[in-house]
């Protein structure tokens, strides 16, 4: 409870005696506004005695304590019940005010020590609002996963115009498919798109999310067949790009002999090694070719190979044609000659067939045995094609796949071609 002044009667008769002076107004209009800023129960009381909690914190005693020299105290009784008052409000507030402060610099201290586990933790991180991305940054670095399947779509190059010179992709727009690939990469050729895209899949460098390794690729649909990475660097010998394009898919369907496909890759590589050396004037153990140089590489060998699945396939083609031909042919020679007829001595006479059983039996034989022989002579007249009938019609399937596709290349022997 708060304890009650003394009396106005008092306390005007006390400041009454009291002499006013300009200096003694200044004080304690200065000591009434200190009073007013501590709350309404200090400006309730008269005066505080000696040893309060409004001592300066040096044990002296407070400016105007002179001017306060001539006042008269309130009776004991009212300055003992402030007191005790005063010290039931003040102390619970500075113990929890102390414990408060306290708290506030244990909390602090562990803030620092957060802090500086993370400035520990990483050498361009000070500042604990900055830890929640550090840890973020930590668990992501940590929880790299990388890719080992891959569909088809994002196995493919987005883009196409470092695998060409600039002179063929800047020359002429208009010789540029849509998709930015000059216009002789599409080729009249048989499963030409297929194989195209094998051939794309031959990548240069693998991608950082690869992990350092070929991620198998998924097909779109299960009735296509299946497609797979390889590497083949820009630097790379001779050899490793001859085993690299014979080991590849390209026209694997067409089951090419060994033989064919090697030779293809090692006339494919020597050519492309005859024009680095002239390009770039000196003779290099590996070649460090350029992506349009390696691209190169890969086309024209894809090229040999289809144009040699084109003309295989044609050949068989036009063979089975010409069989048919000869066949034809050989029916109708033969239908143009006369019927066999049995000798004169076994056509019986008109007067004596009528009841002659042995003549009516040796005719039923007869006839039997000229189907017979009419029936062999078909079989063993079966269709096969001479080896200059075969070379020519290799010579013209060649020549007229040259000619569609628009390559100067001659036609070869179909024989020196098997061997």
């Amino acid at each position: 409870m708060f304890v009650s002044p003394p009396p106005a009667t008092t306390r005007t008769q006390v400041l009454g005696k009291r002499p006013t002076t300009k200096g003694d107004s200044t004080n304690d209009n200065a000591s009434r506004g200190h009073s007013h800023q501590h709350g309404g129960m200090f400006s309730s009381l008269g005066a505080i005695p000696e040893g309060s909690v409004f001592e300066t914190s040096n044990g002296l005693p407070p400016a105007n304590a002179v001017a306060q020299a001539n006042f008269v105290n309130a009776p004991v009784e009212y300055q003992d019940r402030a007191r005790t008052e005063i010290r039931k409000r003040l102390l619970p507030h500075h113990s929890s005010s102390a414990s408060s402060a306290r708290s506030s610099r244990s909390s602090r201290s562990s803030l620092d020590n957060i802090s500086l586990e993370s400035d520990n933790a990483s050498s361009y991180q000070s500042s604990i609002f900055s830890s929640p991305s550090l840890a973020t940054s930590t668990s992501t670095d940590t929880s790299i996963h990388f890719i080992s399947e891959i569909s088809l779509q994002d196995a493919l190059p987005k883009t196409f115009y470092d695998m060409y010179a600039p002179e063929v992709v800047m020359s002429d727009p208009g010789n540029l498919l849509p998709n930015g690939r000059p216009k002789f990469t599409e080729r009249e050729l048989l499963d030409w798109e297929l194989n195209d895209i094998r051939s794309l899949l031959i990548v240069e460098k693998l991608r950082p999310e690869w992990g350092g390794a070929l991620p198998r690729i998924i097909s779109p649909r299960d009735d296509m067949p299946q497609f797979r990475l390889q590497y083949l660097p820009l630097c790379s010998s001779d050899l490793f790009i001859i085993e690299t394009l014979v080991s590849s898919d390209l026209y694997a369907e067409v089951n090419l002999d060994y033989e064919f496909k090697l030779t293809s890759a090692k006339y494919t590589v020597a050519a492309a090694r005859k024009r680095h050396e002239h390009q770039t004037g000196r003779h290099e153990p590996i070649m460090q070719l350029s992506k349009p140089e390696w691209r190169n590489i890969i086309e024209n060998y894809l090229l040999n190979v289809a144009v040699e699945a084109q003309c295989r396939f044609d050949f068989k083609h036009k063979c089975s044609e010409f069989k048919k031909w000869k066949q034809k042919q050989q029916q109708e020679s033969n239908n143009l000659r006369k019927p066999d007829m049995p000798p004169p001595r076994f056509i019986p006479l008109k007067s004596h067939s009528r009841g002659n059983l042995l003549e009516k039996a040796l005719l039923k034989n007869f006839q039997k045995s000229v189907d017979d022989g009419s029936a062999g002579s078909i079989h063993q007249g079966k269709v096969r094609l001479t080896k200059e009938e075969k070379n020519e019609i290799w010579s013209q399937c060649q020549a007229r796949v040259y000619q569609r596709l628009g390559l100067d290349w001659m036609p070869d022997n179909y024989e020196r071609q098997r061997t």
